[in-house]
C-alpha cells in the first residue's frame, strides 16, 4: 500500500521537536515507522519543508486552497485522499490492515475523527529545531 501524509507547516519533518512535542505527532511518527516495518510505502511531506511535493496531489492543493491549512494534514492511500484535518491512530491503520480496505474506502468510517491539535505543532515559540 503507498501511503503519503501531507502534513502541515511544522519545523522538522516530523513535528517531535521543540519543547511543547505535540502527542499525535509522536504517534504519528510511531505509525509511520510501524507501517513501514511492515512492508508498506510511506511517505511525510511538510509543507513548510517540502511543499513541491504537494504539487503531485492536484486535489491537495485544490482543498488548500478552499479550506486553508487549517484542513491539513492530508492522508492519501495509492494516491486518493482518504482523511484530512487529523492523523489516524494506530487502531484506525490496524482496522485498514485488517479488513484491507480498498480504494473506494475512508479511514474516516473506520474510526470516528480524533479532534487535531491546535498547539502550535512541533514548535513552541523560539524553541524550533
Amino acid at each position: 500500500m503507498k501511503i503519503t501524509i501531507l502534513d502541515p507547516a511544522m519545523c522538522c519533518s516530523t513535528g517531535v521537536c521543540g519543547a511543547e512535542v505535540d502527542d499525535n505527532l509522536v504517534q504519528t511518527a510511531a505509525n509511520v515507522k510501524w507501517l513501514k516495518s511492515l512492508g508498506h510505502d510511506v511517505h511525510r511531506h511538510n509543507i513548510s519543508n517540502d511543499a513541491a511535493a504537494f504539487k503531485n496531489y492536484p486535489e491537495a492543493i485544490e482543498k488548500l486552497q478552499k479550506e486553508g491549512t487549517n484542513s491539513l494534514p492530508y492522508i492519501f492511500i495509492n494516491d486518493r485522499l482518504v482523511t484530512s484535518g487529523y492523523y489516524p491512530t494506530k487502531a484506525d491503520w490496524e482496522m485498514t490492515l485488517k479488513n484491507n480496505i480498498d480504494i473506494n474506502s475512508d479511514l474516516s468510517t473506520v474510526s470516528s475523527k480524533e479532534e487535531k491539535s491546535t498547539a502550535g505543532g512541533c514548535c513552541s515559540g523560539s524553541n524550533c529545531c
